[in-house]
């Protein structure tokens, strides 16, 4: 699980950086196009979804170190789990939309480009959802785990006469 949350990383890194170097140069090159103000809603939301799921991996990669490290006693805020959610279900809806156009237009032929672009993003969409409920489940079980161990080193200390 550590080399999907590494790979998980790397994504999120090659997409902000996409979306910063797509923005960059719809910005320079825009005084002669007109660009809808939904792809800068679009990119807005890839950027901060993006940024958001890459913290919440740095935050939870504790949970995959040996035990003296994992530090269970730290919340994962709501906000990053919302965020990690969201950014892969931004993921599968590019996915999604490329795939519906591709089937619009089926008849003028397709490119490999198109069918690279929805695995490009229908792949980490998917594992990103599959790793943050994976890490939701252990996170509960290494809890109980902690939980009980401290409950039986507790046993002695507990009892008054």
């Amino acid at each position: 699980m550590r080399v999907l949350k590494i790979i998980l990383i790397i994504v999120s890194l090659i997409i902000t950086c996409t979306v910063v170097y797509v923005m960059w140069q719809a910005m320079v090159t825009a005084q002669n196009v007109q660009i809808p103000f939904e792809i800068y809603i679009y990119f807005g939301f890839a950027f901060i979804f993006a940024i958001v799921n890459i913290i919440y991996h740095i935050k939870t990669y504790r949970f995959y170190r040996r035990k003296e490290k994992q530090r269970l006693e730290k919340e994962v805020h709501k906000l990053l789990w919302v965020g990690t959610v969201c950014f892969s279900t931004f993921l599968l809806y590019v996915a999604g939309a490329t795939l519906n156009s591709l089937l619009w237009f089926i008849e003028y032929g397709y490119n490999r480009q198109d069918v690279l672009t929805i695995f490009m993003f229908s792949i980490p969409g998917f594992f990103g959802f599959l790793e943050a409920s994976l890490l939701k489940k252990r996170i509960k079980r290494l809890r109980s785990e902690y939980d009980v161990i401290e409950e039986i080193d507790n046993i002695g200390e507990e009892v008054e006469y």
